[in-house]
C-alpha cells in the first residue's frame, strides 16, 4: 500500500516528491504554525498580514513579521519570486509570501502599491467583504464593479509593480471586470465553486460562479479549491473523497491548468478579531455566538485538521486516475506559473 512521507522538500508518494503550495492561509505570527507548516511538507503558503489596517498600522505589522521570521529561519523564509520559493523549498524550509485580504492598507494613495511591493508583498485581494475604493466585497447588496477612477488605476499599478490579484472576497460583477481589466493573470486565492457546493452553507455568498471560474480560467488565471468547512457542501462532515468529488468537478470544467489549492486556515485569533475582518472596525454588528466561541479549526473535517492534512489530497487526486503531472500542477505548480508571470513588474 502507498503510504504518504513528509521529507523536507514535499510530500513523497508513489516514488515522486510533490511540493505543496497552500495560496492562503492567516496565522498569527507565532512558531507553532511554521511547525505545522513543516508537518505538513508545506514548501510555500501565501500568509495574510493585514485586512482592515491603514497603512501606518500595516507597515508596524510587515516590521512585525519581518521580525518573526528572522527569528524562525530555521522553518520560513520571505520569498518575493519563484526562485525564492525554489531556494527556500531546497533548503528545507517553507517559503512565506506576504499578502493582504483588502486594499485597506493602501488607503487612497495609488503610490503606495510600489512601496508595499518592495517591502516584500506579492500579493492583494482588491477587496473583503465590503466596498472600498476599488471595488465590492460579495457581501454588498449592489455590486458596481471596479470604480472608474481609483479601481481601474489601481489594476494598471497592482500590474504594474508585481502584485497579484485576488479576488477570492469580491462580488460577482467586480470579479468579472477584475478578470477582464487586469493585463496578466488574477487568482481566486481560496473560494470553491457556487453551483457545485449550493446554497446551504455558511460561506454560500462568496463561492465563485461558473461564469466566474470559466473566464479566470480562460485568462489563465488559478482558483484554489478550500477545504473550509464554511464552504463546503457537508461543512466539518465532508469526507476526503467528497472534497475529491469538489475538485474533479472544476478540472471537469475548466482544466486542471487553473486549479489549485487554498486551506483558508486561520488559527490563533480571537472571535473579536475574526469579527473585525468580517464586519470592519466602523460596524456595530457582531458575529453569531457559537463563532465567537469556536476554536480555530475545531468542526473541520478530520482529514485536515491542520496544514499536514493537505498532503491528503495528493492520494485522493492518484486514486481517482489523476496522472502524477496533474497533481503535481494542483498541489503546486499552478501557483507557481501564476507567480512567475505575476509577481515580476511589467516591462516599461
Amino acid at each position: 500500500m502507498d503510504e504518504l512521507t513528509i521529507t523536507p522538500h514535499g510530500v513523497q508518494f508513489k516514488d515522486r516528491t510533490y511540493p505543496i503550495v497552500d495560496a492562503l492561509s492567516m496565522p498569527t505570527a507565532e512558531r507553532k504554525w511554521f511547525e505545522q507548516w513543516r508537518e505538513g511538507g508545506l514548501s510555500c503558503v501565501n500568509t495574510t498580514i493585514a485586512v482592515w489596517e491603514n497603512s501606518r498600522e500595516t507597515l508596524a505589522v510587515i516590521g512585525k513579521w519581518r521580525q518573526v521570521i528572522a527569528e524562525n529561519s530555521d522553518l520560513v523564509a520571505a520569498a518575493t519570486s519563484v526562485q525564492d520559493i525554489e531556494r527556500i523549498r531546497q533548503s528545507g524550509r517553507t517559503a512565506i509570501v506576504l499578502g493582504f485580504q483588502n486594499t485597506s492598507p493602501v488607503e487612497h494613495n495609488i503610490d503606495l502599491f510600489q512601496v508595499y511591493r518592495e517591502l516584500g508583498v506579492c500579493i492583494m485581494q482588491l477587496t473583503y467583504n465590503l466596498q472600498n475604493y476599488i471595488g465590492c466585497g460579495y457581501w454588498e447588496e449592489n455590486d458596481s464593479g471596479i470604480s472608474s477612477r481609483f479601481g481601474r488605476k489601481a489594476l494598471e499599478e497592482m500590474n504594474r509593480v508585481g502584485i497579484l490579484i485576488d479576488l477570492s472576497h469580491c462580488g460577482e460583477r467586480t470579479t468579472l471586470e477584475a478578470i477582464d481589466r487586469s493585463a496578466v493573470p488574477v487568482a481566486i486565492t481560496h473560494a470553491n465553486p457556487r453551483e457545485f457546493v449550493g446554497t446551504g452553507v455558511y460561506g454560500a455568498g462568496r463561492q465563485k460562479t461558473t461564469e466566474a471560474i470559466l473566464a479566470l480560467a480562460k485568462r489563465r488565471g488559478v482558483i484554489g479549491i478550500s477545504p473550509n468547512r464554511n464552504m463546503t457542501k457537508r461543512g466539518a462532515a465532508t469526507t476526503l473523497e467528497e472534497f475529491g468529488d469538489m475538485v474533479a468537478w472544476v478540472v471537469d470544467r475548466i482544466g486542471v491548468d487553473a486549479v489549485g489549492i487554498g486551506s483558508d486556515y486561520c488559527p490563533g485569533h480571537t472571535g473579536s478579531v475574526r469579527t473585525w475582518w468580517r464586519y470592519a472596525r466602523w460596524s456595530r454588528e457582531k458575529a453569531p455566538a457559537e463563532q465567537m466561541t469556536m476554536a480555530p479549526h475545531e468542526g473541520w473535517s478530520d482529514w485536515v485538521r491542520t496544514p499536514a492534512g493537505l498532503s491528503n489530497i495528493i492520494k485522493e487526486l492518484s486514486r481517482r486516475g489523476f496522472h502524477p503531472d496533474e497533481i503535481d500542477k494542483m498541489m503546486s505548480g499552478n501557483w507557481m506559473r501564476l507567480f512567475s508571470e505575476t509577481f515580476v513588474p511589467m516591462a516599461k
